[in-house]
């Protein structure tokens, strides 16, 4: 017994020296995500973007609507001085096409910097903007949704160094970022998530690599609790040691439970061995909305050069049981303003009869009566510093419990959470981001809780690291006296 416990003791103090400086930067990083999180672009600048769309005098020939090939989304938008029409097809990756000429292809940087002008006017950055290239895998965009087909990148000679990232598929705005945005990413998201380019521009180096660092972490954690627990006395001092000593062991005694959770939990956030891994096939959205053929979307883009809306900024579809619904954003007077419309062009508000049938269907709905209209979060559809979530919203419970939330205007589905994600919500993020009850997702509630439990737990990895770094002193000492 006494071999084991030395062997544990060994394990741990060598285990925390190669350790114990992560696991203090990642609390450290943690305390910084309270108030700074990942760079995103400013939503009202956002809107401010598109343009009104100048319509074509005639459908050009569009080679890539193949009539009969089914499509589970398009857009139009304007981009510099040409309307694009953006497909996504059932199969296979998306592509754009100019409505004036038919042809498919990029769009050129000279239009997408029109969408980074319009953006960074909007936020107050100045002067003309530098075009940077072409980028997949930039720092800033390793998440974005799209950067597969490419963003240009463009900087702002402005006070905040502003740079501001477009599709080259559609012209939108995706990522923006100051230098002071990217500077608080520097010292809270990417090393609390691992997150440097070099290492997540591959997606599964990157997955092992934070699996084998946070299981490690838990074992770190978990040998430290044994050994307080071991050497923890019933009487004050309650520790054997002094110093920093003495410090690390009785705040790993008291904060050890709650940085055993935190990391465990953090590892878990990576599905490991695919648990609380959501299947891809129960979370589809096509599920409700269905596909449409090039010919009918072909209908939808005659009739909307022949009686478009006027002041039409941006069309996105919101598909349902496989018809064509439209989402039509209009400029008035003095704001935006979001109609639906249905393939004749019609107005159609949502109605609760028209998202049950397809959630019927679908088997995503157990009974009429479990379709919710919500006004404000639930436990599982919040937002989060990282994710806004948009309301109202329509809210479907399966009989399997899966829940798919529904925008309570157009239709188009939000989010789809079966089992894992449900279980994930609760076991794995409920306990890492503290955030059980509406309550705790308040930002003063939040804040005053996981600050002071953040700190705790820092205290316990900061201690270790300095025993750390004298115990190093002292076997380089010993091995220069003997030398």
């Amino acid at each position: 017994m006494k071999a084991f416990r030395r062997t544990l003791y060994l394990t741990h103090r060598w285990l925390g020296i190669g350790m114990g400086l992560l696991m203090a930067g990642w609390c450290a990083s943690g305390l910084v995500m309270l108030w700074h999180t990942w760079p995103q672009p400013e939503e009202d600048a956002l809107r401010r973007v598109p343009a009104e769309i100048h319509w074509p005098a005639i459908l050009p020939e569009l080679a890539g609507l193949h009539s009969t090939k089914r499509f589970q989304a398009f857009q139009i938008n304007m981009v510099g001085q040409e309307p694009v029409l953006t497909l996504t097809p059932q199969e296979g990756p998306p592509f754009a096409l100019d409505l004036r000429t038919g042809h498919a292809g990029r769009i050129t940087p000279e239009d997408a910097a029109t969408s980074a002008i319009r953006y960074a006017r909007a936020t107050g950055a100045q002067g003309r903007p530098v075009f940077d290239g072409l980028s997949t895998d930039d720092q800033w965009v390793l998440d974005t949704h799209g950067r597969e087909n490419g963003f240009y990148r463009f900087l702002f000679p402005d006070a905040a160094h502003t740079q501001v990232y477009v599709s080259s598929l559609t012209g939108e705005v995706m990522q923006a970022t100051t230098r002071s945005t990217r500077l608080w990413a520097w010292v809270g998201a990417i090393p609390h998530w691992l997150y440097p380019a070099v290492l997540r521009k591959h997606p599964a180096v990157w997955s092992d690599v934070v699996i084998l660092l946070s299981g490690t972490g838990v074992f770190l954690t978990v040998t430290g609790l044994w050994i307080s627990v071991l050497r923890l006395r019933r009487a004050a001092p309650f520790t054997p040691y002094k110093g920093w000593h003495g410090v690390h062991h009785l705040s790993g005694a008291v904060f050890g439970v709650l940085a055993l959770l935190w990391v465990t939990t953090g590892l878990l956030t990576m599905s490991p061995a695919g648990l609380f891994q959501s299947n891809p096939n129960a979370t589809r959205p096509l599920r409700v909305t269905g596909t449409v053929t090039g010919a009918e979307i072909h209908q939808v883009l005659s009739r909307l050069i022949s009686a478009a809306p006027p002041g039409c900024t941006g069309i996105k579809t919101a598909f349902l049981n496989n018809k064509v619904f439209m989402q039509i954003t209009e400029q008035t007077a003095d704001s935006l303003r979001i109609r639906r419309l249905d393939e004749t062009l019609t107005p159609v508000p949502l109605t609760p009869e028209q998202i049950r049938q397809p959630l019927q269907s679908a088997g995503l709905l157990k009974t009429p009566d479990d379709l919710t209209f919500l006004t404000q979060a639930d436990a599982y559809y919040f937002s989060r510093p990282t994710h806004q979530r948009h309301f109202p919203v329509w809210r479907a419970q399966a009989t399997d419990g899966t829940l798919t939330y529904l925008d309570g205007q157009s239709g188009a589905v939000q989010t789809i959470l079966d089992g894992p994600a449900r279980r994930s919500r609760w076991l794995v993020y409920g306990f890492h981001d503290l955030d059980f009850q509406a309550g705790l997702r308040r930002t003063v509630m939040h804040r005053s809780i996981a600050v002071p439990l953040l700190c705790g737990v820092f205290c316990v990895f900061l201690s270790g690291v300095l025993i750390g770094i004298r115990r190093l002193r002292r076997t380089r000492l010993r091995a220069v006296g003997r030398s």
